[in-house]
């Protein structure tokens, strides 16, 4: 039998979709994964960082904390069913830095 192609997601799923339908989003790094496993997002504290974006455009825009790469990072919504919900570290925001730079003009 011939091997399937993956799925692909024909719908685009806005991060202010996710908040209105009680999700969370999942991402996961394909490098350092398997030490550290999946991270989970509110979506509303991401929508303040990267703005109302669908959820696949996530993938180009964060990096991973552990390892720093952002080329194999994989990101989707979850509905967590109350017994999940108990066993998850569900990350928050707690402030956004906004990093000052000189930019100079030569005369």
């Amino acid at each position: 039998m011939p091997e399937q192609p993956p799925k692909r997601r024909t719908t685009i799923w806005f991060l202010s979709s996710a908040v209105q339908h009680g999700q969370l989003v999942w991402v996961d790094c394909g490098y350092c994964h398997d030490r550290h496993g999946r991270r989970y997002y509110d979506p509303g504290d991401l929508i303040q960082v990267f703005g109302d974006v669908d959820v696949r455009r996530l993938n180009r825009a964060m990096k991973c904390e552990r390892c720093g790469r952002s080329d194999n990072i994989e990101c989707d919504v979850i509905v967590p069913v109350a017994a999940e919900r108990e066993r998850m570290n569900v990350r928050r925001l707690v402030e956004i830095k906004i990093r000052k730079s000189p930019v100079w003009r030569g005369e």
